[in-house]
């Protein structure tokens, strides 16, 4: 056999050097979660597990109600704190969490925990304005407070005081816990950035039954969840003003557990629920692009819309806004809506991999 000169070598070695960077760097790609939206929220009890958690839950991000960045906090889910409350928000809060900001650790701070709630951050909207001048010398982009429901009184004045004292929300915090209908959800989650005009994390929802208790069980049937939480985290990935969201995962220890029962993603021995085995799986791996360029006009339409750059058929279905289903039919380019009446709706548009949801007007 001829002999390898030592310069040739030198090359082959730098080439297997040079594949194994690549093999290696493939690996770690294909591992990450590519899911920036998708994050959980589990507070301080829970730190001992939070590393299992992470993994078996597959999350982007995390918070825990709390603004202490822990020593051995988990690596690979960015972590977010929380300005819980008047009491956490000192100068040296805010000194510790620019701090975090300089050295990369924290990129996001969430701000006030349900302030129309007695029995949570309890503050007025004039407390809250008051404290703000301090909240905004942090170097990062912070939230709205998040109150029970995003469009009551509290929040609305709230943010019409932001607007008239010209203070800095760089995204809107919003809990959903009262629109158990998919449709329902989405619309408001539409209400909500026509409203207000900015960014919006949904940092708290699930489906929940109020009238649930130990004796009366959740109307909500586990199936029932899962088809909610398919329908809505694929809506929510469409959706560019949603820039992350976390379904809350109930504690079976609260008396208040019943109401969300159904909601649950893991247990408190961290065992996935079906429901938490197909929100870590859901992720954004899928191609997204196929039907980025498809076009529905006109909106507001009368009697026909038309579906612009189409290559195939495609599944139409259009709902109204309490859900039901209205239209369901194979299209190509157009789709007759004289049978539906003036009013707000939702059309999906989906081929065998991809789906995008488009909202709808009707006005005759």
């Amino acid at each position: 056999m001829p002999r390898i000169s030592s310069f040739s070598a030198a090359i082959i070695a730098i080439m297997r050097i040079l594949i194994l960077f690549l093999f290696i760097a493939q690996q770690i790609l294909s591992q990450s979660n590519g899911h920036p939206k998708k994050g959980v929220a589990f507070n301080l009890g829970y730190e001992s597990s939070w590393q299992e958690r992470f993994v078996k839950l597959n999350p982007s991000w995390h918070y825990s109600w709390n603004l202490e960045y822990k020593a051995n906090y988990p690596s690979g889910v960015e972590f977010v704190p929380m300005i819980w409350g008047m009491g956490g928000l000192t100068q040296e809060k805010i000194d510790y969490l620019n701090n975090l900001a300089g050295d990369g650790t924290i990129k996001n701070v969430l701000t006030f925990n349900e302030p129309d709630l007695g029995d949570q951050a309890d503050m007025t909207v004039d407390e809250a304005i008051a404290l703000w001048p301090l909240l905004e010398t942090l170097s990062v982009p912070i939230s709205s407070p998040a109150t029970s429901a995003p469009l009551n009184d509290w929040m609305r004045e709230f943010m019409n005081k932001a607007v008239s004292n010209n203070i800095r929300i760089d995204f809107v915090a919003i809990h959903i816990y009262h629109k158990n209908v998919a449709a329902n959800f989405l619309a408001l989650v539409e209400e909500v950035y026509q409203t207000y005009g900015k960014p919006i994390w949904i940092t708290e929802f699930a489906v929940r039954d109020m009238d649930a208790t130990t004796s009366a069980p959740n109307r909500y049937s586990e199936a029932y969840v899962l088809s909610f939480m398919n329908q809505v985290l694929s809506a929510l990935d469409e959706l560019d003003y949603v820039k992350r969201y976390s379904w809350f995962d109930p504690n079976s220890n609260n008396p208040n557990y019943p109401m969300l029962v159904t909601a649950d993603l893991i247990s408190e021995t961290n065992e996935l629920t079906a429901l938490g085995d197909f929100y870590a799986k859901h992720t954004l791996s899928r191609p997204k692009n196929k039907l980025s360029n498809i076009k529905v006009y006109p909106n507001p339409a009368s009697n026909t819309i038309y579906i612009k750059e189409v290559t195939e058929a495609l599944n139409a279905t259009i709902y109204g806004i309490n859900g039901q289903r209205r239209f369901k039919q194979l299209i190509t380019n157009k789709i007759d809506v004289t049978g539906l009446e003036n009013g707000l709706f939702f059309l999906k548009l989906k081929n065998d991999e991809n789906e995008t949801i488009f909202k709808i007007v009707i006005k005759k």
